[in-house]
């Protein structure tokens, strides 16, 4: 823990976490693994208490209503100090989903996330791709830099990356002394020990904002109201979203705690609560953003009026915040050119969007379909060679987004004799009862992207024996045998009509492939 400012809570979790760490270095059993789960949901629940507190803290700086230069740059710091620590806060959440998911993007859940011994120490200590954890060291420093250069301690915020010389617990530990910060924090680091190492991180960077603030705080004179000046404020998750997401904020009166108060938004009523950790009556604000015009940084202007009644007395604001032009990703091996009639595996993300729900696609009837398959997955059905795909959040259009469609890779014929491929200079070998006529095709990317529409089979073709009537069969599958034929005998196929799978239920795996699959075979002598 940082320590100074710590209460008896903050300080038992970060021993019992000092014990289970000390514990996982004697390689103790699951048992460990499972209080790690145990202490990281602590240590989250004590994140989110943590920031609702900052939050509060934060509202009684800037609720300070003083115009000298101490208490106005004091504001404007702790302002500077919340968004700091809300991005580090975010960047360290989106890291801990990184080790609960596997390289190839497989989630890892329950208890096989308890029991994981790999992801975490993969993620950070790969030597092949060493930026996720040098990215998480760079990060830390540099938000412990930005927050000594925004405040101005008299002593300033020590390292966050600290390695075992700097804990009392390990500092004589001589098979940890040589490691590094990373080392040190996630090598033979099980992934729940990982994650909660992560947590408690979060929680020292709080510890760091906290007592930030309550140096502002006292030179803003937060907690004291002046209502020289009474102004409706809005507490905004974010003051830039993108097109489609929920704005959610609390509006409340700056020079009022518990007066009670109706509230408005752009004129209708507002439900109305006390906040449970400042005691401020606040108004609960949500509504669905929507685009307007962009300008070159892809940032749209907004605003909304809010209005409070106190004592039939109305306070009036026009309160701004920014849109960002929602930008779709499509992710898969055909990003960007599809197969004509296949079903085309997407999936689809819009940035800035924490949730994939809100996210449909839809197409012209005359080039496909769409096939959702769950938030975020979708499949491509394209009948034409240009495919014009709609992407829309929440009921509204974002962007279309515009695919080629090309031909389905055409097979050839392919003779299997017993358990290899006909080989021309020694013909059919003496004793083959059966060969078989199989489609192939080469196109190894097809193959692999495309796997429920790559099915080919043989429906009918013409086996034409040297002297006899033309036979029509009904697969592929020749029976030599029957035929009599001898050594120095050869036959000719054609006329072959071929279909393959699709992964479009409807076509019932039979959709007619146009191909020229013709040859003449010779038996072995």
């Amino acid at each position: 823990m940082a320590g100074g400012k710590e209460t008896p809570r903050q300080k038992m979790i970060g021993m019992m976490y000092m014990v289970l760490t000390a514990l996982l270095a004697l390689n103790v059993s699951n048992a460990v693994l499972e209080k790690f789960a145990i202490i990281d949901e602590t240590l989250v629940k004590l994140v989110s208490e943590n920031q609702k507190t900052n939050e509060a803290k934060l509202a009684g700086i800037l609720a300070s209503t003083g115009q000298d230069a101490p208490v106005v740059a004091a504001r404007e710091k702790a302002g500077k100090v919340r968004e700091l620590t809300k991005a580090t806060i975010a960047y360290l959440d989106e890291l801990k989903l990184k080790m609960k998911t596997e390289a190839d993007g497989k989630v890892i859940e329950g208890e096989d996330l308890v029991t994981n011994t790999h992801r975490a120490e993969e993620l950070m200590l790969d030597s092949r791709k060493p930026e996720v954890g040098l990215e998480f060291e760079k990060r830390l420093n540099q938000h412990v830099a930005e927050l000594n250069k925004i405040v101005e301690p008299k002593e300033p915020y020590k390292k966050l990356t600290r390695t075992a010389k700097d804990y009392e617990e390990f500092k004589n530990n001589t098979n940890q002394l040589d490691k590094n910060f990373l080392q040190f924090s996630f090598e033979q680091t099980p992934t729940m020990g990982a994650i909660a190492t992560v947590s408690q991180m979060q929680t020292e960077i709080l510890e760091y904002e906290a007592e930030a603030l309550d140096a502002l705080l006292a030179i803003a004179e937060g907690q004291v109201f002046k209502a020289d000046k009474v102004v409706p404020m809005v507490r905004a998750e974010s003051n830039t979203l993108v097109a489609g997401q929920e704005y959610s904020a609390d509006l409340f009166i700056a020079a009022a705690s518990d007066v009670p108060a109706e509230m408005f938004m752009n004129d209708k009523p507002l439900e109305v609560s006390k906040d449970p950790v400042t005691g401020i009556n606040m108004g609960k604000i949500k509504f669905r953003t929507s685009g307007g015009t962009y300008d070159k940084n892809g940032l749209a202007d907004a605003s909304f009026h809010v209005k409070i009644n106190i004592k039939g007395k109305p306070y009036e604001e026009v309160i701004r915040y920014k849109v960002a032009k929602p930008v779709a990703k499509f992710e898969s091996e055909s990003a960007s050119t599809l197969y004509l009639d296949c079903g085309n595996e997407m999936t689809v993300s819009v940035q800035g969007l924490a949730e994939s729900s809100g996210i449909s696609l839809s197409v012209p009837g005359d080039q496909g379909k769409v096939v959702n398959q769950g938030p975020g997955k979708f499949v491509l059905i394209p009948t034409r060679p240009q495919m014009d795909v709609r992407v829309s959040v929440n009921g509204s259009q974002i962007e279309v987004k515009q695919f080629k469609a090309k031909q389905v890779p055409s097979p050839v014929a392919k003779l299997m004799v017993g358990n290899g491929e006909y080989d021309v200079k020694r013909g059919i070998p003496p004793g083959t009862s059966i060969a078989r006529l199989i489609p192939d095709i080469s196109d190894d990317t097809f193959k692999r992207q495309n796997a429920k529409d790559a099915g080919y089979r043989v429906t009918s073709m013409t086996l034409q024996i040297t002297g006899k009537t033309p036979i029509t069969l009904t697969s592929g599958t020749i029976e030599l045998a029957k035929y009599g034929l001898r050594p120095g005998d050869s036959f000719s196929i054609f006329n072959v009509q071929v279909v393959r799978s699709t992964w479009d239920p409807n076509d019932a795996d039979n959709k007619p492939v146009n191909a020229k699959l013709e040859g003449v075979y010779v038996m072995g002598k």
